[in-house]
């Protein structure tokens, strides 16, 4: 049998991630046009389905980097299905939000889909090939416009869909192909409780939430917002909701895109920026289509600094951790879509006004960019994830590193070293001058929170050969500690002093640590092999 190669495959998996995504959001109708239930509530209800969608994302992405994305995605779907053809078989409202609520675990289907995206493309691709992944969400808004127009209480839409599941299902088991899992050992609750802790201490995660809590936050409180301020009809609310979806969601390429190609801090900074301004426009606005307008500039910021954020997590990411990574990002980010819509609906029952609400996801986006602004060399390290280190005999490395090489995506290059030392005695040898974007402080704070068991501390060096040799003997003295040394001296010098370092050393080898936009960080060995 034949299989499909690298674009149908992320074809396939963008398709599923439309249907998946489509049955987590088909609570929606049936709380509507079957049961009419008011603005409050429904919001209330609606977000039943993304607490599931929070709690089951990090478990799916630790069994994904166990079973394989053959395995888990089918599983995904085959749930998605049960649920929504139980959605469309109830007949009352208690048993449609039970079932709705368990149609959340679909959307799921996104970390497991983003785990096969990061482990089949190359690094120079992986920003674009997510970004393309994430147009499943302008997938699920062309479903949602053809089911809308033709079974509103979504009845059949569910039966329908839930058919489209399992076949869905079936094909992802035939024809998905992937790297072999890792087989990993320890406790899956474990290991899910060390991602929690991890992503908590995390300024990209933390962003993250903020980038795509407003994406997810807009797709759910927007119709409420239109129909109670705006007095949109529900049916042109839902429309216009669809639309800026669909923005965010191609925003959310261009920003994979941009990854790819640019360090992300910047961005950052003018996405977060530009949005919060938005969101005082409008706090600020007339009731007409200005707010409206607004809205959907927020949802294309969102979406850039999400497929950012997005790109620079699966490029960090190591191959037998990206599920995991993407599972516990993604559940931060929908868990924190939950805060906006019940932030603005509790302050508007309190001062019958929106304005407080959206000036305070102003203010927050504001403390986005500036924190960005301040310290993007935290943003620029990534998500500090644990290695596995394959066995091999322990060797003494000197590894030789210039500040330029940082410059575009430190974290895969500090990945690259941290992954090193949990394998080698480790010297790092560090060119680097004046004015820095990675000083060689950041590279140890960068390589302290991946290797939370390491010592890691940096001395500089001298180029004149005698003050050398004294320097060597203070080196030695703490990599005999276990301590993971990092040597700084000037850019131009680093090969020499490497060198003359590796002499004094007696290492087994000296390599040469670079990056470039298509394959990542890489090594340099003696012969000139370069590997990943």
């Amino acid at each position: 049998m034949s299989f499909p190669g690298k674009p149908l495959t992320l074809a396939l998996a963008t398709i599923g991630l439309g249907l998946n995504l489509r049955a987590s959001v088909l609570l929606g109708p049936h709380l509507h046009e079957r049961f009419g239930v008011p603005p409050g509530w429904y919001l209330a209800l609606i977000g039943l389905p993304l607490l599931v969608a929070a709690l089951v994302r990090l478990p799916v992405g630790v069994l994904t980097d166990r079973f394989g994305v053959r395995v888990m995605f089918p599983a995904v779907s085959l749930i998605a299905a049960a649920s929504v053809v139980g959605l469309g078989l109830a007949d009352s409202l208690p048993a449609v939000v039970a079932a709705g609520a368990a149609a959340g675990s679909a959307s799921s289907a996104f970390v497991v889909g983003a785990a096969l995206v990061s482990r089949l493309f190359r690094y120079g691709r992986r920003g674009l090939t997510l970004g393309v992944f994430g147009l499943g969400v302008a997938f699920t808004v062309v479903l949602s416009i053809v089911s809308w127009s033709v079974d509103r209480e979504g009845r059949l839409t569910a039966l329908v869909l839930g058919g489209l599941l399992v076949a869905f299902a079936g094909s992802a088991a035939t024809l998905i192909r992937e790297p072999a899992p890792a087989g990993r050992g320890g406790s899956p609750l474990r290991e899910c409780l060390a991602l929690i802790r991890l992503a908590a201490t995390s300024s990209v995660s933390l962003l993250y939430v903020v980038a795509l809590s407003g994406m997810v936050s807009i797709g759910v409180f927007l119709p409420v917002y239109l129909v109670v301020a705006l007095n949109f009809e529900w049916s042109h609310a839902l429309a216009a909701t669809g639309s800026v979806v669909t923005v965010a969601a191609l925003a959310r390429l261009a920003g994979g895109w941009w990854t790819d190609r640019h360090p992300t801090a910047r961005l950052l900074v003018s996405c977060y920026g530009l949005a919060a301004a938005l969101y005082v426009v409008v706090a600020l606005a007339p009731r007409s289509w200005l707010p409206l307008v607004a809205i959907a500039g927020v949802a294309a910021c969102d979406g850039v600094a999400g497929g950012a954020l997005l790109a620079l997590i699966g490029k960090a990411a190591r191959p037998y951790s990206v599920g995991s990574v993407m599972g516990v990002t993604g559940a931060a980010g929908t868990l924190g879509a939950l805060i906006p819509p019940l932030l603005l609906a509790g302050l508007h029952g309190l001062t019958h006004s929106y304005t407080a609400g959206w000036s305070l996801l102003a203010a927050v986006l504001l403390a986005a960019m500036l924190y960005v602004r301040t310290r993007d060399l935290r943003v620029g390290l990534g998500l500090a994830v644990g290695f596995q280190p394959s066995p091999s005999p322990t060797a003494t490395t000197v590894a030789v590193l210039a500040e330029p090489d940082t410059r575009l995506c430190a974290a895969a290059v500090v990945a690259g070293l941290a992954e090193l030392a949990t394998s080698d005695e480790l010297l790092v040898v560090y060119g680097v001058d004046d004015g820095p974007r990675l000083s060689a402080a950041g590279l140890v704070t960068g390589l302290r929170t991946r290797l939370p068991r390491h010592s890691v501390v940096a001395v500089p060096v001298h180029e004149s050969a005698d003050r050398l040799g004294r320097d060597a003997l203070v080196l030695i003295e703490h990599l005999e500690a276990g301590e993971l040394t990092i040597a700084v001296t000037g850019t131009a010098s680093r090969h020499r002093i490497a060198a003359d370092l590796s002499i004094y050393l007696q290492a087994d080898r000296v390599l040469t640590v670079s990056y470039d936009l298509a394959d990542g960080a890489g090594l340099t060995v003696g012969s000139g092999h370069r590997r990943s």
